[in-house]
């Protein structure tokens, strides 16, 4: 974890290419060949503290959700708090997350350790939210015509792609369609049958 946790603060500080295995023998008071024995050689490194990055930085509170979604009593209920899983996932101050999240991934595409890394992460937050959404449809606060893992893969592809508006926007702004969008799409296609009969 210090040889780990070193090599992080080097990558923020400097970007990975400055990153020099002997600044980091010496930063985590190691030895080179002690490091070497447990990453193998400099990308080892590199990709250890990239999963730890993006462990991070992953915006998806899946402890807390499933905690929510199992105290709930009723489909108003869990659209709210959907949509407080998608404002976390958004919110004006993740911008610096958004931006980590999308180096990462684009420094996966040729690292083929970096991307089996990531492919692990997001597969079990998808098993996660697959598990949580499966839940509420138990419990009837989700439209019987929608897939519990399609809504776990949309909310990952939000919570990844969540960095375009961002882009789009600039400096100026950090971006307002997410958050305009999202509502309407809890309530008119994830929860819509329920939300109306709770209302009526």
């Amino acid at each position: 974890d210090r040889i780990v946790d070193a090599t992080v603060t080097a990558i923020e500080s400097g970007g990975e290419p400055g990153l020099r295995v002997n600044d980091i023998a010496r930063e985590s008071n190691v030895s080179v060949a002690t490091l070497y024995h447990y990453f193998g050689d400099r990308e080892g490194l590199v990709v250890a503290a990239r999963v730890k990055q993006y462990l991070g930085s992953t915006g998806v509170y899946l402890k807390d959700f499933a905690r929510a979604v199992s105290e709930l009593k009723s489909a108003q209920e869990f659209a709210e708090i959907v949509k407080v899983f998608f404002d976390r996932s958004i919110a004006a101050g993740n911008r610096k997350q958004r931006f980590l999240r999308a180096e990462i991934l684009g420094s996966s595409r040729t690292r083929p350790l970096l991307a089996a890394s990531l492919r692990e992460i997001q597969e079990d937050h998808l098993r996660g939210l697959t598990d949580v959404f499966g839940m509420a449809k138990d419990r009837g606060f989700i439209a019987s015509n929608v897939d519990p893992r399609d809504v776990a893969e949309f909310a990952l592809a939000i919570n990844l792609g969540s960095v375009i508006p961002v882009v789009v926007a600039g400096d100026a702004s950090h971006g307002e369609s997410l958050s305009r969008i999202l509502p309407l799409l809890v309530d008119q296609v994830l929860v819509q049958q329920k939300v109306k009969s709770s209302a009526s």
